[in-house]
């Protein structure tokens, strides 16, 4: 645990720096969540309804001296139970959106899916697995998992030439359309849209439309970084809403600054 918790920190602080400057302090737990009043707080999670059946779900890592991290992911409800695309920060703040789920949307969630190998989209993984829920990444993501102290998915998704996973059989992972646009924030990132709707989750590849940067790159293909954005913009074309891992919802504005960000790499 002391050993996964330090991992934490390596990664939250990694990139906070790479975002920020000793004079530039992320605002507080409190400023960012006043800062989309149209969600509601459980405990440590954040939480806002973006589509009839689609939440994105935010928890916080607080660094002293450099602010609080948001991460943000999806739950979707799909029937009498929940997807869910990536877990919180952390094993307890992950428990608590598993009870949120249960209690507050009565839909379980039986099925996730992370989007690469850091602890802001699979820390908790643990959580899931003491409450059964299958969970689903890359190949990759897997595979890099234990070096990054964390624990791998139970199962892994085949993706075509195209970059498109084959979903479950069972039908698991519901509405979900994942795709893979190659290596850009990391060699595994995968991103997700919703069927039905107008969303498009680009994870820690795309930042907003008024980002500076584009974050942490300590594990980025710099190389490839326009080639992985240009692949998300063609993929999801339809999509109008873009949820990201670091920033809140935005429009398609969001892929423009992302791909000029990228270009001066």
């Amino acid at each position: 645990m002391i050993t996964h918790l330090r991992a934490l920190v390596a990664v939250a602080l990694a990139l906070s720096l790479t975002d920020c400057t000793y004079r530039e302090l992320r605002p507080s737990i409190a400023e960012q969540q006043a800062d989309v009043p149209e969600a509601v707080s459980y405990g440590p999670i954040t939480l806002q309804q973006i589509a009839p059946t689609v939440w994105q779900h935010t928890s916080y890592l607080d660094l002293p001296g450099f602010g609080a991290v948001a991460s943000n992911g999806l739950i979707i409800v799909d029937g009498d139970r929940s997807v869910l695309v990536d877990t919180a920060w952390t094993v307890q703040q992950t428990e608590v959106i598993l009870r949120w789920t249960e209690q507050e949307l009565k839909r379980p969630i039986r099925a996730a899916v992370v989007t690469h190998a850091h602890s802001d989209k699979m820390g908790g993984i643990d959580a899931l697995h003491s409450a059964g829920v299958a969970t689903y990444a890359h190949p990759l993501s897997n595979r890099l998992a234990p070096a990054n102290d964390l624990t791998p998915a139970l199962n892994e998704l085949n993706f075509d030439a195209d970059g498109w996973a084959a979903l479950p059989a069972d039908g698991s992972l519901g509405p979900l359309r994942v795709y893979y646009p190659g290596p850009g924030h990391t060699d595994d990132n995968i991103t997700v849209a919703i069927s039905g709707t107008a969303i498009a989750f680009g994870g820690c590849l795309i930042k907003a439309s008024d980002a500076r940067s584009l974050g942490n790159l300590a594990d980025a293909d710099v190389g490839h970084y326009t080639k992985a954005v240009e692949n998300f913009a063609a993929a999801f074309p339809q999509a109008s809403t873009i949820a990201m891992s670091h920033s809140k919802l935005d429009d398609r504005d969001a892929i423009k600054r992302t791909l000029r960000l990228a270009k001066d790499l």
